[in-house]
């Protein structure tokens, strides 16, 4: 039988890929949904030559780079053409061995090596969003790694402690907060998620900065507002709230004599509003969520120099009425009042931050072309207990999936409103995803109606949506972690 022979061993030459010949190859995933490498093929071309041997009809057989041959056919490169390194036809023997060691002792690139690389191109003048787009590598990624380079103290402790990219990003964002810095080394001593962690930061550091800038507009107008970093402690700064504190004979500070008063001021916290529901409308589209308000505390820091003294502090002077009755079941009940509303505090503000970085996982989650396992159990479960959650998104046209998806009506423009929803329920798809829709549904669904409260007193539904969705690869901070903990013993909300 005669051969036909186009090309020469050893040669390299540039050909269409969808002419290339898938041949037998021990590795069969593919990884056909790695959109980075896919997008790098699409963007750059194939770099490394594809291995392939000529067979008796001269059609290329790929022997090593089955993946870029595929992706090449699929996205295409800038060229239309990939590199071919032609080779002698393989015996089957050399064939698999060689392809075995070509899959088994291949070394993922070292977070360290990128972070490098994404150096030498910033160094030699390419941008971020260019290095992200030109190396088809994500533009947070790309972020971190300049924030670890421009840090020589991030960087050694990088490479000295086995960081993650993400984690010496953190460290590297909050380096000169020393105390910041040292809740994130516990962080990731003790394996909590990190974004969590940078996130709480993120917010707290927003909130001393509002706290400043509302005590500095008291001051413009006079305010005697003391600035946040210069606050006594919270228990002491109890005692001195002019509301805990009386004259030394036991009397009420009247207002005259606050005239003048020797370190008297003004201490601005947030608080927790919560919205009345028993006065809302049942037809409300949206209720009110609880909100964080500026609140003004007048204190006095020097107690003695004024002539006060603690309200429920034992004085043979002139005790208060209710200091004479039991001052220190008085002070047991007020620590035990202060330690609560610390807790419900903290856990407020760990949820808002929690909340940040959930959303950001379910957009990202949300898009996927393939529902997880236990997807159809869930869509199931939802449809016939219709939690609250649920029915009210359907009323209100499933507002959070539709911004998430990329909405830009407005909730009050039926017609555009409507029309979206008509799309979004009826675009042709795949089976799966047309599945992946409705969960995106119910999920956010879910995260729609979360608050401040859900962590207080979980449902059902609250506690099992968080468990799948952890199942499913999410990474909850302690405080999503009370809905899991919580004994199943609420009705659906």
């Amino acid at each position: 039988m005669s051969t036909t022979t186009t090309h020469t061993v050893g040669q390299v030459v540039e050909v269409d890929p969808k002419t290339l010949t898938i041949g037998a190859n021990v590795r069969l995933d593919t990884h056909p949904k790695a959109k980075e490498f896919t997008a790098s093929i699409k963007a750059r071309g194939v770099i490394e030559a594809i291995t392939a041997h000529e067979d008796e009809d001269g059609t290329l057989v790929v022997q090593r780079g089955q993946r870029r041959t595929l992706a090449a056919a699929e996205v295409g490169t800038p060229s239309g053409t990939v590199p071919v390194r032609i080779v002698e036809p393989p015996e089957e023997t050399d064939r698999i061995i060689d392809q075995m060691s070509e899959n088994i002792h291949r070394t993922a690139m070292h977070e360290s090596e990128l972070r490098d690389g994404v150096e030498q191109l910033a160094l030699l003048g390419v941008s971020a969003a260019q290095i992200a787009k030109r190396t088809a590598v994500k533009r947070e990624t790309v972020k971190a790694a300049l924030a670890v380079v421009g840090s020589d103290a991030t960087r050694e402790r990088m490479d000295s402690q086995g960081l993650t990219l993400a984690q010496a990003a953190a460290l590297a964002e909050f380096e000169a907060d020393d105390v910041a810095t040292a809740r994130l080394a516990r962080s990731i001593e003790w394996g909590h998620p990190i974004d969590h962690a940078v996130q709480r930061l993120r917010d707290e550091r927003a909130e001393r900065e509002g706290l400043k800038a509302e005590a500095e507009r008291l001051r413009a107008e006079g305010v005697p507002a003391l600035d946040p970093d210069d606050c006594p402690a919270p228990g002491d700064l109890f005692r001195m709230r002019l509301d805990n504190l009386v004259t030394i004979e036991g009397e009420e500070v009247t207002n005259e004599q606050r005239e003048g008063l020797p370190g008297l001021a003004v201490v601005v916290s947030l608080e927790w509003e919560y919205p009345n529901h028993d006065d809302e409308d049942e037809d409300e589209e949206q209720p009110e969520e609880a909100r964080e308000v500026y609140v003004h505390t007048w204190v006095c820091t020097d107690p003695e120099a004024a002539g006060l003294r603690y309200r429920y502090q034992r004085d043979s002077r002139g005790p208060s009425p209710v200091a004479e009755a039991d001052p220190a079941a008085a002070e047991a009940q007020a620590e035990a009042e202060r330690q609560e509303r610390r807790l419900v505090r903290e856990n407020n503000a760990a949820w808002r931050s929690a909340e940040t970085v959930r959303r950001q996982w379910l957009a990202g989650f949300v898009t996927r072309k393939t529902p997880p396992k236990g997807a159809e159990a869930v869509i199931c479960e939802a449809m016939i207990i219709a939690p609250h959650s649920l029915t009210r998104a359907m009323q209100n046209s499933h507002a959070m999936l539709r911004s998430t998806l990329g909405s830009e009506s407005e909730l009050g423009d039926y017609r555009a409103v409507a029309a979206e929803c008509a799309t979004l329920s009826t675009q042709p798809a795949t089976a799966k995803a047309l599945t992946m829709r409705t969960l995106a549904a119910v999920l956010l669904a879910w995260e729609d109606s979360t608050d401040v409260h859900t962590w207080r007193n979980p449902s059902t539904w609250d506690r099992r949506v968080m468990a799948v969705m952890t199942g499913w690869g999410y990474e909850a901070s302690e405080v999503e972690q009370l809905l899991t903990a919580t004994d199943e013993d609420e009705e659906v909300a």
